[in-house]
């Protein structure tokens, strides 16, 4: 018997992507070394996640240097197999020196005036009869639901991490009877200095904003239980860092067209 269908943000995203990816990733369960980028990511949210936490017990951050070392060491650990690109500049010391230095941003602009009452918060929670499941980064004291991203580049909207947040505002209802102020990307981006760059909704996601959610998640469902994978990656553009092009004969077919 079939393990019932659970969702969560991440898988969404990567069916909308790609559904061949999420093939790959969540029906034969074949696992692929991180990226650089993905590897940073995570280290810095461990960073994060652990001075907010204190902030919580204490009302204080945690030293600067204390969580920059708390990232270098879940650096080496995340990013163990990841592979290295030294012609683009993609080595394991400049993602650490980024890292870094995106941690101390973090500290001097973002952490003085974050007050949570919730940190990497677990959620599930059922719409139009599927259960989605996910780990909301925190809830400030305010009500407003954010998520840390540690990005290259500064982005032009909130992208489909849009689809994300809609979904913690769900599931933060769900758990608590109350309804989010806003919902919140905080964007570090990793440049020469690097800076916050946020983007906040104007108040709660709006009903047509979840109605629209709902859809989505019932036709993935529906297109999931068929199993429906076409290959989208090529169109979407993950191929560019997909980590199963070496398997996926549509990738290797347009490889050899090209």
């Amino acid at each position: 018997m079939a393990d019932p269908l659970v969702l969560s943000g991440s898988s969404l995203n990567t069916y909308l992507r790609c559904p061949r990816q999420w093939e790959y990733a969540y029906v034969h369960r074949l696992k692929r070394p991180p990226s650089l980028r993905m590897a940073l990511g995570s280290a810095a949210h461990t960073a994060v996640e652990i001075d907010l936490t204190h902030k919580i017990a204490t009302g204080e951050d945690k030293p600067v240097e204390e969580l920059q070392e708390t990232f270098r060491d879940e650096f080496v650990k995340e990013s163990e197999n990841a592979e290295e690109n030294p012609q683009k500049g993609e080595t394991k010391g400049s993602y650490t020196d980024s890292g870094v230095k995106a941690v101390g941003a973090w500290h001097r602009q973002v952490a003085p005036k974050t007050f949570p009452a919730m940190v990497e918060q677990p959620i599930q929670f059922k719409i139009n009869g599927i259960v989605m499941s996910g780990t909301i980064d925190y809830v400030g004291q305010d009500g407003v639901i954010g998520d840390w991203k540690f990005v290259g580049k500064k982005p032009a909207s909130a992208g489909p991490y849009l689809l994300n947040m809609t979904g913690y505002a769900v599931g933060y209802r769900q758990l608590t009877g109350k309804v989010e102020k806003s919902v919140r990307l905080d964007h570090v981006v990793r440049t020469k200095d690097p800076y916050h760059f946020p983007i906040e909704s104007d108040g709660p996601v709006p009903d047509e904003s979840i109605v629209a959610y709902a859809g989505i998640v019932e036709d993935v469902a529906e297109a999931i239980g068929k199993g429906s994978f076409p290959p989208t990656g090529l169109q979407s553009g993950a191929c560019s860092w997909c980590g199963y092009k070496d398997i996926c004969p549509a990738y290797r077919a347009a490889e050899v067209g090209a």
